[in-house]
């Protein structure tokens, strides 16, 4: 019976190791960089549905011209009606900027009807980062020959009270991919509980732009989108608190 046992035990032990086993990973959270002035608090109570216009990182000639970053775009000024503020065409605030290459800001706010110039001052989608390690189902860490890769983004603001040309805040916001440890990461492990363990690079779902023949996003839009309306209800919270 003992024996039975044993052999019954020797044989799990030996089933579990070579079975094939999914892992997920897991990235540290980098830290979102936000500075709101005493002067947009006082300007946000003493103006409650300011009007405000996106200045976007390319220079747009026309309100309709193409761009590939015009889902973004839209994701800021969505959120931005949505919190009350009124929303002036970044097209054609760019337009009377270009014509007018002396302009002062008082003048600026009197020839656009705007109080607040919330400038993109730059998109990333592309940030490396990388690890030898993951998790197991059970949250168990392993270290594995392989270095995998996945990409966060991150979006900086920089927020000026045109008439005054005061500077009113800066709004740096990180995307982590795989900061989780259970969910919110499109990257699977295949590995063997060998010792060391035993990791299969291509049953692992984790895709890697630098080899992959075919068209690849790295950071989805729909992440992209739902990561920058975010950060813009977080930035104006911080603006009315």
């Amino acid at each position: 019976m003992k024996l039975n046992v044993f052999i019954i035990t020797v044989s799990l032990v030996l089933f579990s190791s070579c079975a094939l086993h999914k892992g997920h990973l897991s990235f540290q959270t980098k830290s979102d960089e936000i500075i709101a002035t005493p002067k947009i608090k006082k300007f946000i109570n003493d103006h409650p549905n300011p009007s405000i216009v996106l200045k976007a990182t390319r220079v747009e000639n026309k309100s309709t011209q193409s761009d590939p970053n015009n889902y973004i775009y839209n994701a800021i000024e969505k959120e931005l009606l949505l919190a009350g503020f009124d929303v002036k065409d970044r097209g054609l605030y760019n337009e009377v900027v270009e014509k007018s290459s002396e302009i002062s800001y008082a003048d600026l706010k009197k020839l656009t009807n705007t109080e607040l110039l919330l400038e993109l001052v730059n998109i990333s989608t592309n940030i490396e980062y990388g690890t030898n390690k993951f998790y197991t189902k059970e949250g168990e860490e392993k270290i594995s020959a392989k270095n995998f890769i996945q990409y966060g983004a991150s979006i900086v603001f920089k927020l000026t009270i045109i008439e005054t040309n005061q500077f009113a805040g800066s709004y740096t916001f990180n995307f982590t991919p795989c900061s989780d440890k259970t969910t919110g990461c499109e990257c699977e492990i295949a590995y063997k509980n060998y010792s060391p363990v035993l990791v299969y690079p291509h049953l692992s779902q984790c895709k890697d732009p630098k080899n992959n023949s075919k068209g690849y996003e790295y950071v989805s839009k729909d992440v992209m989108e739902e990561f920058v309306r975010n950060g813009v209800k977080q930035m104006i919270q911080e603006m009315k608190n």
